[in-house]
């Protein structure tokens, strides 16, 4: 190839790129930065510090018993034992009324003690006897309901009996100590807290320490009833007879403080 044509062919290929380049143009590296998201930092704990609130909380109201109280009280009641003491007269061991006074103590929610002291004496005596005794009784007492108003209860209770028989205004006069027993049943109602009202029927057995017949006829004869043959009805004195049962009712208060 000449030269004069290969400058035109080397023109027109430099023509032809530069066209190319025009149309075309290289392409451009881009560097992008990495993307980096910043958190803003947790915000500093605070500790808030309550005012102490008071809180009220409600009990229950204490339940109406007489526990841990001493209760005193007074009553009246009436006693009749059967068959005789000396069997001297048909009176001996009637219906004898008299009152007395009781201190009551609760010790559990269902168990009491009773302490009681009482008088009775014949109310249908003549001047020829009077009978006078003086009960003193401790008694266990089982509470049905012990926080009910009307509240049945049971008891059995030990004590002696000091009894006096009165022969013809004083002519002869014999005493004895016996030794008792005593079972019942009945109902307390309460009126307040510190106050309630009782009645009870009681179930008495006696054991009358009345001593040798002989022994009482000499007592007899010493006395004035003697000059009289009022001691000769002794003969028919029973030593061997040594219990009476009977039976006590009565009704009663009782203050506990």
């Amino acid at each position: 190839m000449n030269r004069p044509l290969s400058f035109f062919v080397s023109l027109g290929m430099a023509l032809a790129t530069g066209a190319a380049s025009a149309s075309y143009p290289p392409p451009v590296r881009v560097y992008r930065r990495p993307v980096v998201v910043v958190q803003p930092p947790p915000p500093p704990v605070v500790y808030v510090e309550e005012a102490p609130r008071t809180v009220v909380v409600e009990r229950p109201a204490p339940r109406r018993t007489q526990r841990g109280l001493l209760g005193v009280g007074f009553r009246f009641n009436t006693m009749a034992l059967e068959g005789t003491k000396l069997n001297v007269v048909d009176i001996e061991n009637s219906a004898m009324p008299g009152f007395g006074i009781q201190l009551r103590s609760m010790v559990s929610e269902h168990w009491g003690l009773e302490l009681s002291v009482d008088y009775v004496q014949t109310a249908d005596g003549d001047n020829y006897f009077a009978q006078h005794t003086v009960p003193v009784m401790l008694s266990p007492i089982f509470y049905l309901f012990p926080d009910s108003p009307i509240n049945p209860y049971a008891l059995v209770g030990v004590g002696v009996h000091f009894t006096t028989l009165d022969y013809y205004e004083g002519l002869f006069q014999h005493t004895l100590f016996e030794v008792a027993g005593q079972a019942g049943i009945g109902v307390q109602v309460k009126l307040g807290d510190h106050f309630a009202i009782n009645a009870d029927a009681r179930f008495l057995t006696v054991f009358k320490n009345i001593g040798s017949g002989t022994e009482v006829s000499s007592q007899c004869l010493r006395s004035e009833a003697g000059r009289t043959g009022f001691c000769d009805g002794l003969q028919n004195l029973d030593a061997e007879d040594k219990f009476n049962f009977g039976a006590q009712f009565q009704v009663g208060a009782t203050y506990y403080f």
